[in-house]
């Protein structure tokens, strides 16, 4: 058995366009169309490490939206999802990894500058491994130091937010090289009507009276498979959750304010500038510790959200 992954390590073997292929032989040209324009859609999908061996967290939800990300600007892949969530299986146990960090990216490649490349371009499909621990360090539990973004997140009637568009992260890009250069952790972004739209790479949610509250498509963010897990989490634990817009006002008038995504899972910020938080938040550990249990194949109300990369264990093992 390999030694495991370090923190951010990448793996030794991608799948690219139907192959294993060790990572020192895969290539991409020069002149693949995403590279220069950004045109390709990814997902970032997680594997646990469990004692029954690793689980991966709504494999096929992500393979899904990988699939209608690309529909939307024209890539063709020749793989389905359900061949794509047997690739990133296969591709796990080819590196012999007991977690890890998916990525599968479906991107246009070589042939021609045009901004038209569905007419011209073949499309390539690649999945990559690495490992990824804690995204945000000991603040993913700790809490963690957010600013107000003086970036706007894109309107949809610009970019579609519900695709994620390698292309779109630019945004986010410069979102968060300004927080880290002024001293914090991440950003929250404001659409162009000054609402709360989202973090870097997150969504937001916010805490008040013991209602949970979070935005929705029309604030212009995607709509993280996270998110969705965290409200049914809610629902399983009789936290009343509303959705609906989110103002500044409502992030400084919160008792909590926590991020959800698949790098951040369920992360807690400790301020938002200078408006501080409470290190007591209740409900956002409730709702972390709920999310950790679901992710390592221990709720058996959400079962169906784990693929395990070997066999299944017994139900009873994971009741």
């Amino acid at each position: 058995m390999p030694a495991p992954l370090e923190h951010m390590q990448i793996a030794p073997f991608y799948w690219f366009d139907g192959e294993v292929i060790p990572r020192e032989k895969l290539g991409i040209h020069p002149f693949a169309h995403a590279l220069h324009y950004g045109s390709g859609v990814f997902e970032g999908i997680r594997a646990y490490a469990t004692p029954h061996g690793p689980a991966v967290f709504r494999l096929r939800e992500h393979m899904e939206r990988l699939a209608r990300s690309a529909a939307v600007y024209g890539l063709q892949p020749a793989w389905n999802a359900e061949a794509l969530c047997d690739a990133a299986l296969e591709i796990i146990r080819a590196a012999e990894l007991e977690s890890a960090y998916i990525r599968p990216l479906v991107f246009f490649g070589e042939r021609t500058i045009s901004l038209a490349p569905r007419f011209h371009c073949p499309t390539h499909v690649l999945i990559a491994l690495r490992a990824l621990g804690n995204y945000f360090g000991t603040g993913q539990a700790n809490g963690i130091r957010v600013t107000l973004s003086p970036w706007r997140k894109f309107s949809s009637k610009a970019l579609p937010s519900t695709v994620k568009g390698c292309g779109h992260y630019a945004n986010s890009v410069l979102a968060m090289q300004d927080a880290v250069e002024r001293g914090f952790d991440e950003a929250i972004l404001l659409n162009d009507r000054g609402e709360v739209a989202e973090g870097t790479g997150e969504n937001v949610f916010v805490v008040k009276n013991g209602v949970v509250r979070t935005n929705d498509r029309s604030a212009d963010v995607l709509h993280g498979i996270t998110r969705a897990s965290v409200i049914e989490l809610c629902g399983d634990l009789g936290i009343p959750i509303e959705i609906g817009p989110l103002e500044v006002d409502d992030l400084h008038d919160a008792a909590e304010v926590f991020f959800t995504g698949t790098a951040a899972e369920v992360t807690p910020l400790s301020c938002i500038d200078d408006h501080l938080y409470s290190g007591v938040r209740p409900i956002t550990a409730r709702i972390r510790s709920a999310y950790l249990r679901a992710v390592a194949g221990e709720d058996p109300l959400h079962a169906d959200w784990i693929t395990w990369v070997g066999a299944a264990p017994a139900q009873s093992s994971v009741a």
